[in-house]
């Protein structure tokens, strides 16, 4: 295996360093976009799983998280569209087969799986979303609903006085962009990404959901809510708790290997 440091360049930002593993350079090569707040290095399990495997992978904190800087401040703010625009293409440019399409798949977690999938309305590209769905209140039971809508309330707020999110304060991610953050909560109210993307429409791309029994943070409903922009999606459901405790939402990342197979599986 190859693997290989790459500097790619995002506004207002340090260097940002990518890592490329290369297993062959005709085989699939997996972007690894991840959840909100969540370090790249916590997916090493995966990233090796996926190697081991055959598979390429490309992996890198978003811009102001893990190790780049600047950090996340009212001074450094991006939004979902700079991701889509200065950041998820420039990881694709890394793959050894960049223009072979039908060889990169976005795999996306959490917020990772709106980002795959706001990405492939507008690009020929494979998706995978784990963990992930549409925060739009119409998605949720009444209980969603009403911790959706007390999310917004709080972020706003905390957005208006810090000029970000601390996230840690609210147990939701670290420093979190507030443009970022106004596009989550406009989806939250909304149920669309029409002020991120417009028009959106069902896309004839490959993709698949997989989601986690017991994920309170993507139910079943909103993960379909997600999935409605794919024309002929791929949903798996996967039940993890008799051998791992905790949230179901993140806690897959440190046993990946049902994770793992099933993304074999689809993809061979």
């Amino acid at each position: 295996m190859e693997c290989i440091q790459k500097l790619i360049y995002f506004p207002k930002s340090d260097g940002i360093y990518a890592k490329v593993n290369i297993i062959n350079q005709y085989a699939k090569t997996i972007i690894i976009l991840p959840a909100i707040g969540v370090e790249i290095d916590k997916y090493q399990k995966l990233i090796r799983g996926l190697n081991t495997k055959g598979f390429n992978t490309i992996a890198a904190d978003y811009p102001g998280c893990g190790r780049n800087i600047p950090k996340v401040s009212s001074h450094f703010d991006y939004g979902y569209r700079d991701l889509l625009q200065d950041f998820i293409p420039q990881l694709i440019n890394l793959a050894p087969q960049p223009h072979s399409q039908q060889n990169v798949v976005l795999l996306g977690h959490s917020l990772g799986g709106h980002l795959a999938t706001l990405y492939s309305q507008q690009h020929d590209v494979t998706v995978i979303g784990i963990a992930t769905g549409n925060i739009g209140l119409h998605y949720w039971d009444l209980k969603g609903k009403i911790q959706i809508l007390k999310a917004i309330s709080v972020f706003s707020l905390l957005i208006q006085i810090y000029g970000y999110l601390p996230g840690k304060k609210v147990g939701f991610g670290n420093k979190e962009a507030k443009s970022l953050i106004q596009d989550w909560c406009k989806t939250g109210l909304s149920g669309t990404y029409d002020h991120i993307l417009k028009p959106t429409h069902v896309s004839d791309n490959q993709a698949l959901f997989i989601q986690m029994k017991g994920d309170e943070w993507a139910p079943m409903s909103s993960l379909m809510g997600l999935t409605q922009y794919y024309s002929h999606p791929q949903i798996k459901q996967l039940d993890l708790r008799p051998s791992l405790q905790g949230n179901q939402h993140s806690v897959w990342i440190k046993q990946p290997e049902q994770v793992i197979n099933v993304i074999q599986n689809w993809l061979n």
